[in-house]
């Protein structure tokens, strides 16, 4: 009976050694997985970080020359009116918070060509200003007439920065594919008036910042899964690879169509 006692005392200390080295060894895999994947987001900010420096030196020049003033019209083609705009009510189909982001980005850029052409703006400042207020993110803003190029890099990477910290970096993306879309959609459809905006570099800039959007975003995809319809949006945009005006706008002319249905698929 004593011989049992002892064995099977010895079966349950071997038992407890056992499970306590199984919850120890257990503890160290999930330190260690913790410990990966922190470096995993640390090598991607890094990354994201790098892309977006890059990518608000690169913005399609046709938006920022109307506000600074360099792109204007003769007065016989303000009386030719767009008809390509998208309205101001089209933000009342915005619902969900994505969706208020890329209406945001879109209907900004369709309200600057609408000053170009002398038409109203009220109804795109105040469809704007209610996404504005709905999306509740200081960092968002738009662009205002005057505004130059550093100023617009300087939107960009605080837009980024606060994107980072408050954890909504899938945010950043949708608005900055939606407004990149929109302007090549807008250049499309009055294309001997806007390419001019271009020199070789900045045409073959273009084709770079579509690079950086598509590696921001696939890198960002394990973590936002629902950036996964972006990248499905831009895929027929891929083969843009301009290295200068004539090369650019010979793309944009062919891609021209599916311009158009990955700007109608955002909004």
């Amino acid at each position: 009976m004593k011989k049992i006692t002892l064995l099977l005392a010895a079966a349950m200390m071997v038992l407890a050694c056992a499970c306590g080295n199984n919850q120890g060894n257990k503890k160290k895999s999930e330190t260690k997985a913790n410990v990966e994947e922190q470096y995993i987001k640390a090598d991607l900010k890094i990354k994201l970080d790098s892309l977006v420096k890059e990518m608000g030196k690169l913005s399609t020049p046709v938006i920022v020359d109307i506000q600074n003033g360099k792109l204007t019209l003769t007065d016989k083609e303000k009386r030719n009116k767009p008809a390509y705009l998208l309205p101001a009510t089209k933000a009342d189909e915005a619902v969900t918070l994505n969706e208020k982001y890329r209406a945001v980005s879109m209907l900004s850029c369709d309200m600057t060509v609408a000053n170009l052409y002398g038409m109203p703006v009220d109804s795109y400042k105040q469809a704007i200003a209610k996404l504005l207020v709905d999306i509740n993110n200081p960092a968002f803003t738009v662009g205002t007439d005057g505004q130059s190029q550093e100023a617009l890099e300087s939107r960009i990477e605080k837009f980024y920065n606060e994107s980072v910290k408050t954890g909504t970096v899938n945010l950043f993306w949708e608005a900055i594919v939606a407004g990149t879309v929109e302007q090549l959609y807008i250049i499309t459809q009055n294309i001997n008036k806007f390419m001019p905006c271009f020199t070789d570099e900045t045409a073959s800039e273009v084709s770079y910042r579509f690079i950086l959007v598509h590696e921001g975003i696939k890198s960002l995809i394990p973590y936002h899964p629902e950036l996964e319809q972006l990248q499905t949006i831009l895929k027929p945009l891929e083969v843009i690879n301009a290295i200068n005006v004539d090369q650019l706008r010979d793309q944009l002319l062919e891609l021209k169509g599916a311009i158009g249905n990955a700007r109608e698929q955002l909004l």
